[in-house]
Order: structure tokens, then sequence, then C-alpha cells
């Protein structure tokens, strides 16, 4: 009985700890800060979007504006590795993952689709190749940040694996 007691309580002590211990999440006034450190980025992809949503049925045109965005995400995550903020590097490399995955990998997949017939094989391949260059010197400044570098070269091999033609 005193035994049963005993692994009762001790359960019900863990459960109060763990249970106790809430999700880390950031205050208003830090998710603000990372706004205003973001929003060049924002502006960027808001900026990007639109403007390839005014060629819609030219994939291999779409798929070169990421290139500009990549870029910028390239600048940011520089800076912030300078600045030894990693929890924004993490941030960022999460957003780019999502935006690579979501985004280009399935406008690559189309601009490939697009070109098969041989119009156009030159210019998606220019860009596919600058697109993955970028993707390299992210890799790059990542080399010391594991768990992003991890999730780029994961996206990277999805891209990698969408077959040229």
């Amino acid at each position: 009985m005193f035994r049963h007691t005993l692994s009762t309580v001790v359960v019900i002590i863990l459960v109060a700890v763990v249970g106790a211990q809430g999700p880390k999440s950031l205050s208003g006034r830090q998710q603000g800060e990372l706004y205003n450190k973001n929003r060049t980025v924002i502006k960027e992809i808001v900026e990007k979007t639109l403007e390839s949503s005014h060629i819609p049925n030219d994939s291999v045109k779409r798929a070169n504006t990421y290139y500009d965005i990549i870029f910028n995400f390239n600048k940011e995550i520089a800076q912030a590795r300078q600045s030894n903020d990693t929890a924004r590097i993490d941030e960022l490399s999460k957003h780019l993952g999502l935006l690579l995955d979501d985004g280009l990998a399935p406008t690559l997949v189309k601009a490939r689709e697009l070109v098969e017939g041989g119009t156009g094989v030159e210019e998606y391949l220019k860009f596919r190749g600058q697109l993955l260059a970028q993707l390299d010197a992210l890799l790059g400044i990542l080399a010391d940040n594991p768990a992003a570098k991890a999730s780029l070269e994961g996206t990277k091999k999805r891209l990698n694996d969408i077959k040229t033609p």
C-alpha cells in the first residue's frame, strides 16, 4: 500500500512540475522587434509575389522571381549570424524553407513541364542554376547552425530531385 501511494505521489509531483513548464513564447515586444528586423524580407516577399502574379502563365519567369527573395534571405540571415541572433536565424530559415517547399518547388515543377516541349529549356536551366547557387551560398552561411542547415539541405535535395528536361 505504501509503495502504491508513494508512486502515486511521485507521479503527481512530476506531472505538476512538467505541467508548470508551459511552452516558451515570445512577448509582444519581442514579436514586434522580430517584425521590425524582418520587415525587409516581408516587403520583398510581398513585392515579388505581386510581381509573379502578373505572369501567371509563365512558370519559368515566375521561378526567376524567387532569386531576389532568396538573395534577400541570404543577406538577412548573414546579418543575423553576425549579430549571433540564433532565434532570428532559426525563424528566417523556417520561413525560407516553407517558401521554397510550398512556393518555389511547385513553380519549378510547372516550369519544367512547360519547357519539356523544348522551348525555354536554356532559360529554365539558367534560372534553376542561379536559385540553387543562392541556396548553396546560404548553406555556407549556415555552416555553424546544424538545425537550419539540415532543414535547408532537405529543401535543396527536393529541388534537385525535380528532373531537368
